[in-house]
């Protein structure tokens, strides 16, 4: 931790950290660099962070706060590492930020739904709109729809009317869309009282255009850009067992990187001539706000033949949202005509550097008054408080003697050490982060590509008859009934399904889907195509009907079924699990998995 400090010192970084309560065990600590606080007080309407984990061996969280520029290139504003994710600890790094920024208030902020921090946005950003990552809010709610509703045309439908929902443009056509969301729903209980209760009723204003749009957001509703941030230093770090003192200086190298690329794009906006804005109507702007302005106006204008002069046509989103002017203005520039005037441009676009107005500044700083109070307080103390507030002082003013060390590395303690291997596991020392929820219920439902059997050996696939009942056959079979108990199977799926109909009709999507399949399912000879097993809707019912878990394996995705109305056994030797394979397309064969 001494070189630590004596890297930021040299570098005048402006840091802060606190110790664990009574200990000098390091509890968080937060750094910026010194041009990042430059540029967050040229640039601190918006905000963007999250936290990114296996970065050290102490396995410590590490937020990370990102800016974004004029030209629209995110900047690091600064990184805080937690001893844990709570509102506390949050709250301290935040507050830590803000003292850094002095020119004007953050307005708006955008994390994910974690709701320690986003408790901590609220106590030190009270003024700040706090947007959610709509990206991963999508992510989320399509994974909801995959796991619970069926068919998966139902999931289409579904998702085409959640989007039109979250893209209305005002609140009298996001109830409008909600009304139609709701209908289709109506048969889908569960993922419908999921979206409602977890998004719509208590962070709806948060993503959804109709509230977003009236924020200045400058084009940014997800976290992408610190996502990103968080991909680059993981790169570079390579693995996760470094201590803070390297992944400070993997930081430090980036940041340098990242602000001489900065520097390059405020001179080609100033500098750069673009041959397409060459129009009067841009005559006041080139090299005066930042290029990547004139592409958002250059957009607008390519509206004006479609929207004229109607506001209501307009809808004047990228005026609310961006500080520039909108197609309905851009049209009465044109009937003048005139050049658009600068200060129809929001002030943030015209910063195309990283020297901050002095008139924004405060006035001069000293601190005399406080070390007036110390020195009095000095003498107030006896021996041993004089020698505790002097060890605290001597640690500012000398960085390299302070006491603190880092936080204890978390070492598995579960299971012997194995002989002859001291090395450090590849996933133990990877930085790749584990993955979503969504991204799991993706890689269970999307078509791999690939031969799910391709692997199994021919000896452990044991063929049945084929005469359209062949999944039933081989669920018979992995049963110990054998195969010609096909039809008692067929039997006990119709009992279940009507045993339980209300269950099967929020899983499935509605009371005459579940009596279609009820009829697919009873037949007594031989079944057309119309009656063979269908998955996943039978995977659920021969699972919970027999309380096994059903494997299912197949070239287009393989996937796994639980009973539905019964706990999980307690004894691992109570599990009973069958494997069925799907193969050329039109056949049931029973597998044995060693």
């Amino acid at each position: 931790m001494q070189h630590l400090l004596t890297l930021m010192e040299r570098d005048k970084y402006v840091y802060r950290y606190r110790k664990v309560d009574g200990l000098d065990e390091l509890r968080d600590i937060f750094w910026a660099h010194p041009d990042a606080i430059t540029l967050v007080n040229n640039f601190h309407i918006i905000l963007i962070m999250d936290s990114t984990y296996k970065t050290c061996r102490y396995r410590m969280p590490l937020l990370e706060i990102i800016g974004v520029t004029s030209t629209e290139m995110a900047f690091c504003v600064g990184f805080a590492y937690l001893q844990s994710e709570r509102v506390d600890n949050f709250t301290w790094a935040l507050q830590m930020v803000k003292e850094q920024i002095t020119s004007g208030e953050v307005e708006v902020i955008v994390t994910d739904r974690d709701l320690a921090l986003m408790n901590a946005v609220e106590n030190v950003f009270p003024k700040a709109v706090n947007l959610l990552c709509l990206f991963h809010i999508c992510k989320n709610v399509k994974a909801k729809c995959k796991m619970t509703v069926f068919p998966k045309k139902k999931q289409v439908q579904i998702m085409e009317a959640w989007e039109a929902l979250i893209y209305s443009y005002d609140e009298a056509q996001y109830y409008m869309k909600l009304a139609i969301f709701e209908g289709i729903c109506s048969n889908c209980s569960i993922f419908y009282d999921y979206v409602h209760e977890q998004w719509l009723i208590p962070h709806k204003e948060r993503f959804v255009e109709a509230w977003t749009n009236r924020v200045m957001h400058f084009g940014n509703t997800t976290t992408q850009r610190v996502e990103s941030a968080h991909w680059s230093l993981k790169r570079i770090l390579q693995d996760s067992i470094g201590d803070i003192c390297s992944v400070w200086e993997t930081i430090n190298s980036m940041i340098v990187l990242q602000h001489n690329e900065i520097i390059a794009s405020f001179e080609k906006s100033i500098i750069q001539k673009v041959h397409r804005y060459s129009n009067r109507l841009y005559a006041n702007l080139r090299g005066v706000v930042s290029k990547n302005a004139i592409d958002h106006i250059a957009a607008e204008y390519d509206r004006v033949k479609y929207v004229g002069i109607d506001q209501t046509e307009c809808r004047c989103t990228i005026r609310t949202t961006h500080g520039l002017p909108c197609a309905c203005e851009i049209a009465r520039y044109s009937m003048i005509p005139r050049s658009i005037p600068l200060d129809a441009i929001h002030g943030w676009w015209s910063k195309l550097t990283f020297h901050v107005d002095a008139s924004s500044q405060p006035s001069e700083l000293s601190m005399k008054h406080e070390i007036d109070v110390l020195v009095k307080k000095f003498e107030e103390l006896d021996v041993p408080g004089k020698i505790s507030l002097k060890g605290k002082l001597r640690e500012i003013a000398y960085p390299s003697t302070t006491s603190m060390f880092p936080p204890v590395a978390k070492v598995k303690t579960k299971g012997a050490p194995k002989k002859g291997k001291s090395k450090v596991s590849k996933r133990d020392k990877s930085t790749k982060r584990d993955p979503s929820w969504w991204e799991y219920v993706d890689a269970s439902v999307r078509c791999s590509g690939t031969n799910a059997c391709s692997t199994i050996d021919a000896n452990d696939i044991i063929d049945v008859g084929d005469d359209g009942n062949c999944g039933y056959r081989a669920v018979a079979a992995l049963l110990g009934m054998g195969e010609n108990c096909w039809a008692f199977i067929r039997q006990q799926c119709v009992i279940e399904l009507q045993e339980f109909m209300s269950h099967y009709e929020i899983l499935f999507g509605g009371e005459n889907y579940v009596r279609q399949l009820i009829h697919n399912v009873y037949v007594e000879q031989v079944a057309s195509k119309d009656n063979w097993m269908t998955l996943p809707e039978m995977g659920y019912v021969i699972a919970s009907k027999f309380n096994v878990v059903v494997v299912a394996l197949s070239l287009n995705q393989s996937q796994t079924y639980f009973p539905l109305q019964s706990p999980p056994p307690t004894c691992m030797s109570d599990h009973r699990v069958i494997v069925i394979a799907f193969v050329n397309n039109c056949h049931f064969v029973q597998v044995y998995l060693k």
